[in-house]
């Protein structure tokens, strides 16, 4: 007799299984949808992309994944995803610089990472880079305009090592477009900072035939709110700028091509990142088709790091669970140097902790996920394929436009570049404060009893930046031999639109800020929560409430059930509040009722509903739901219950 475990197991070797049709799964989609929205199994984005419910192999773009895409087989000499991680030591003496960067690689970072202090000197170099460590790792140094008598600076000393010179590789990185892009004001002083760079670069390039310094920032676009394929096509133009500028000065394409690293930000949209770099090798591919290099084009090197624009100082720590998300975005697609933000960047005080938990993330990635071991962790999945081949072609038509404009220096000399991020910026902002883009604990599933912490940077006030005094080579290299600083070469100026340093939550993070201080000068800053009906009825209505007012910094006192306005006026006569919102609109008339005879009571407090029909607007009661501004809402009372205040004292 056949056991029961071999008739099981037998008849599953048996069973097949249909393959559904789509019309099916779509129909049985639409009958369990139960979202607030109808149901749509396609739709189009605001960046012109399409994304569907269902993918299948018939939304493969081509029949196999092109090799500038797909990523590199495992050798037997080394992983098949091997990115580096540039966590940047900081250091303000060179001594101090040194023992952070021997800290770092102690703690497994695989590169010489750092900032440039402005106090650095010839001398010091010796002092950074001791023997056989540039053997070993490669540097990676992005920085801003020191960079530039930086590079002076490794080439005297490189001279100075006579015919056994050390082996430098890896990247030294500064955008100068950055510079103009951040403020029109700046656009006068780039162009003697531009020819400066320009002389370091073709210099070092003779000198470091392994060391990258074509450095196209595309992180900027990014923190200028742009969306994903205008990112890349502006990043594309900025380096054609570059390349045209470079070969002018007897650069051949194929060795600027070589030379060059491309730097993006990642974002918290997991996959549609991941698709923005696999398209960023494609487009390399493509634009090198059209500067006709012959044979093998020199690879693409990228540089990513998580994005600062929507970390939040509001609620840090779940900056690490961004990041860490970026992160791993950036590892699957597969960059080459990546950088993980410290959670407490955003921090007025900073910790060793930040640094920390980043560096380790590349760790954990590393030795305990294994994503060094496999070669192309998202080629040949349907959507991802789908939406790289739409973000190539996007890009790639945003380009074409920007290049028949006259490039990127001219959209920047005619305004289009700042009023364009203005109104981006300004969009996204919006988003933020109407809910639509979710800010975990800062815009929803706020603590209203946890402190919060002092916000350090991107508020998108005026910043100040460095540029470069003008010199010839011969006149740098002269006073760096006579032992010049960095600091020696720069000059300071203040920009007053931080436009591309607001982060996301940074109005909602000054609105906290106003109200602590409040607190601290009045004691209490709360708002009085009345649920109407049973709880069924007004619990979720409650919950919204507390978080939409814990966003502003409003703690909340709660009452209910409430079943006749006589009870919901003894709350309010006990409990003496400037602001109070009624939860349960289905009680629409008892609503009203009460808000009647608060009016007859003169009580002079904010009324609030979590939703209602016209009547309560009618009767004097602001409306809020999911979409509601929260920014303005809440600005607006607090500025009102502070002169109440005033006016009281």
């Amino acid at each position: 007799m056949e056991k029961k475990s071999e008739w099981k197991l037998s008849a599953a070797r048996s069973a097949s299984f249909p393959e559904p049709a789509i019309r099916e799964w779509l129909e049985r989609a639409e009958k369990s949808w139960k979202g607030e929205e109808p149901f749509r199994p396609e739709r189009t984005d605001g960046d012109g992309i399409r994304v569907k419910m269902l993918y299948t192999k018939e939304d493969l773009p081509y029949g196999k994944v092109p090799s500038e895409i797909r990523g590199t087989a495992w050798k037997r000499q080394g992983p098949a995803n091997r990115w580096r991680s540039a966590q940047p030591a900081a250091g303000g003496t060179a001594r101090e610089l040194s023992e952070n960067i021997g800290k770092s690689l102690d703690r497994g970072q695989d590169t010489v990472c750092f900032s440039l202090p402005e106090t650095l000197r010839l001398e010091d170099l010796d002092l950074l880079f001791p023997p056989g460590l540039l053997d070993e790792y490669p540097i990676a140094v992005r920085d801003d305009v020191k960079t530039v008598p930086f590079l002076w600076m490794m080439q005297a000393w490189a001279e100075r090592k006579g015919k056994n010179p050390p082996r430098i590789r890896g990247f030294v990185g500064f955008d100068p477009l950055v510079l103009p892009l951040q403020s029109r004001e700046l656009l006068p002083r780039f162009f003697p900072v531009y020819e400066g760079w320009l002389e370091a670069v073709v210099a070092s390039g003779k000198k470091f035939p392994e060391l990258r310094t074509v450095f196209v920032d595309g992180t900027v676009y990014e923190r200028g709110a742009l969306s994903i394929p205008e990112q890349l096509a502006f990043a594309f133009a900025a380096f054609v700028f570059h390349a045209e500028n470079l070969r002018k000065k007897g650069i051949p394409p194929s060795d600027i091509f070589s030379k060059t690293v491309l730097a993006f930000s990642v974002g918290s949209s997991f996959f549609p990142e991941i698709a923005k770099l696999r398209a960023a090798k494609y487009l390399w591919k493509l634009l090198a088709k059209a500067y006709q290099i012959g044979g093998d084009v020199p690879k693409i090197t990228i540089y990513a790091e998580t994005s600062p624009v929507n970390k939040t100082a509001a609620d840090p720590f779940v900056n690490m669970l961004r990041s860490a998300n970026e992160a791993f975005a950036a590892v699957v697609g597969q960059v080459d140097f990546l950088h993980v933000l410290p959670y407490d960047r955003v921090l007025a005080e900073k910790t060793g902790l930040g640094e920390r938990i980043a560096l380790n993330t590349h760790h954990i990635l590393r030795e305990e996920a294994r994503m060094h071991a496999v070669a192309d962790a998202a080629g040949g999945s349907y959507y991802i394929e789908s939406l790289t081949k739409q973000i190539i072609e996007r890009a790639w038509q945003l380009f074409l436009e920007i290049d028949g404009k006259g490039g990127i220096l001219s959209l920047l000399e005619k305004g289009e570049w700042f009023e364009t991020v203005r109104n981006r910026k300004e969009e996204r902002i919006r988003s933020v404060h109407t809910g639509e883009t979710k800010l975990i604990g800062t815009n929803v599933y706020r603590d209203p009893t946890e402190k919060i912490p002092s916000a350090g940077e991107g508020k998108g006030e005026g910043a100040e930046v460095l540029l470069l005094a003008p010199r010839p080579p011969e006149e740098i290299l002269s006073l760096v031999q006579g032992g010049a600083t960095i600091g020696d070469f720069l000059e300071k100026a203040q920009i007053p639109d931080g436009l591309l340093n607001e982060r996301l939550s940074g109005r909602l993070e000054s609105l906290l800020a106003e109200s602590r201080t409040f607190i601290k000068e009045a004691g209490k800053l709360a708002v009085g929560l009345i649920g109407f009906g049973d709880p069924k009825e007004h619990r979720r209505e409650m919950d919204f409430a507390l978080s939409f007012f814990a966003v502003g910094g409003f703690a909340c006192v709660e009452c209910g059930p409430v079943r006749e306005a006589g009870e919901a006026l003894g709350f309010i006569e006990r409990t003496s509040l400037p602001v109070y919102c009624l939860c349960g609109f289905r009680k629409v008339e008892l609503l009203l009722d009460t808000v009647r005879k608060i009016k007859e009571k003169g009580i002079p407090a904010a009324l609030f509903s979590t939703g209602g029909d016209g009547k309560l607007a009618e009767a004097g009661v602001t409306v809020i739901g999911e979409k509601s501004d929260r920014y303005r809402i809440l600005k607006g009372l607090l500025e009102k219950i502070m002169e109440m205040n005033g006016n009281e004292a």
